[in-house]
């Protein structure tokens, strides 16, 4: 599905780049011309929020006479046709200097928004780049669509200025969103935008410092609990470190991300109800190069996305690994894997013990 839709893009992208440089190409623009130095870029982040506001720099051309470079903007489709902004012959729309750089405050609705660029200069060859960007929003209801969440009626509490939803199933409240708490872990591809969105993904060592005050990370034995009291599965059956059939689909969440669709429909699966209320989103997961050898600073690697959700228990296993559950797109049950502490990145479902059972 993530290819299908990135050659659709990929196309549409190739057309209207086309389109950008003809409507800022100068009417004494040569078609025989020669080319111009280096390759434009720019700079531009591929999550942002709601009405964020970006300077955009461009980049990587030179004149091969030392000559002037004008540049050509465009925001697609917040910007109409006329609207594109144009820097001509080094200076801005004021006729002062400018090196070019455009300032956007981007929209509120949340969608995938197009920046296109076009350097040109009399005589030569105009050099164009475009990049994408999505407007995301946290909190239920937003970007994410579909979560079960009733903001208006169901039960929460705040904690690092956050408003956390959970249900209460069996003697256990569960955290309903993926933890998203600051100081540790990191977000989806980086960026801080998508915290609230996907949540981040946690290291294990991480993870079990993670919860917010009264909360912790949950054992296994919890997640066999929460199993059974959504299959009514038999007591004399264990289901630790064990897969727990059936329940996949009362656990995810037919959820929308900016209106695209996140579970893949698979027969295998079955239907999607998210009954337990969980509303669990294919966020993925991360891999971390190891901090002992590669330093503080190690990259991250998102994968997964639109396929599986991982989540890590608060059990150990052997060789500096530990136990997660996670949900596989087209598998029916709740799965389990192991996992090194250090070097792979799940979510965290907090829980705690619900109040009927404190008092």
């Amino acid at each position: 599905m993530e290819m299908s839709l990135r050659k659709l893009k990929s196309m549409l992208i190739i057309a209207a780049v086309a389109l950008v440089a003809v409507s800022c190409k100068d009417d004494d623009d040569d078609a025989d011309i020669i080319y111009m130095d280096g390759t434009l870029n720019f700079e531009l982040p591929e999550f942002v929020r709601p009405g964020q506001i970006l300077t955009l720099k461009p980049k990587g051309i030179s004149h091969p006479d030392d000559g002037i470079i004008g540049y050509c903007w465009k925001v697609s489709p917040s910007m109409a046709k006329n609207d594109t902004t144009r820097f001509l012959n080094g200076l801005d729309g004021d006729g002062k200097p400018s090196d070019g750089s455009f300032t956007h405050r981007f929209s509120d609705t949340l969608q995938t928004y197009t920046v296109y660029c076009i350097g040109f200069s009399e005589g030569y060859t105009s050099s164009s780049k475009s990049a994408k960007t999505t407007v995301v929003s946290p909190g239920p209801e937003k970007s994410i669509t579909g979560s079960g969440i009733n903001t208006y009626r169901d039960q929460y509490f705040k904690a690092d200025g956050i408003e956390w939803y959970y249900a209460t199933i069996d003697e256990l409240d569960w955290f309903r969103q993926d933890l998203a708490m600051t100081g540790s872990g990191v977000p989806f591809r980086n960026n801080e935008a998508m915290d609230g969105v996907f949540g981040r993904f946690y290291s294990y060592e991480e993870a079990v410092n993670a919860c917010p005050e009264g909360w912790r990370l949950p054992t296994d034995a919890d997640w066999e609990a929460l199993g059974k009291a959504l299959n009514g599965a038999d007591d004399s059956v264990s289901y630790i470190h064990q897969p727990i059939p059936g329940i996949a689909g009362k656990l995810m969440a037919n959820a929308y991300f900016n209106d695209i669709k996140m579970w893949e429909y698979w027969p295998s699966l079955g239907t999607i109800t998210n009954e337990s209320g969980m509303g669990m989103i294919p966020s993925g997961y991360a891999s971390f190069s190891d901090p002992d050898k590669d330093g503080a600073d190690y990259p991250v690697t998102f994968r997964g996305v639109y396929e599986y959700a991982a989540y890590w228990t608060a059990d150990t296993a052997e060789d500096g690994k530990a136990y997660y559950r996670y949900l596989y797109c087209k598998y029916p049950d709740l799965m389990v894997g192991k996992a090194d502490t250090k070097t792979f990145g799940a979510s965290v479902r907090c829980v705690r013990n619900n109040k009927t059972t404190l008092d």
